[in-house]
């Protein structure tokens, strides 16, 4: 399956902040990208509420956090290689 991780960490833009997030991405990901600033896709056998809670160890409680999966049907402005990532796990029309 592939998710959508987007986040918000209020209040605290230090590069270590980000960098805490990306690394329990990157760690607990099977694959992914990162398309925007504060936007991932994932591919992960683990539903989006097991990777809220995985991210809540490095989110502060005024943080904010969305997390979907991805489907056919979605379009979007993006470099090549983030569609072709997506054609390659199935969610391309």
């Amino acid at each position: 399956m592939v998710l959508l991780i987007s986040y918000d960490l209020n209040n605290h833009e230090r590069p270590s902040s980000y960098h805490a997030v990306a690394k329990a991405i990157e760690d607990g990901a099977t694959s992914f990208l990162r398309p925007l600033y504060s936007q991932w896709l994932i591919e992960t056998t683990y539903s989006p509420t097991a990777w809220r809670e995985h991210l809540l160890s490095v989110l502060d409680a005024d943080d904010r956090l969305f997390i979907c999966p991805v489907v056919k049907g979605r379009d979007g402005w993006l470099e090549q290689e983030v569609w072709e990532w997506l054609r390659e796990r199935g969610v391309t029309d």
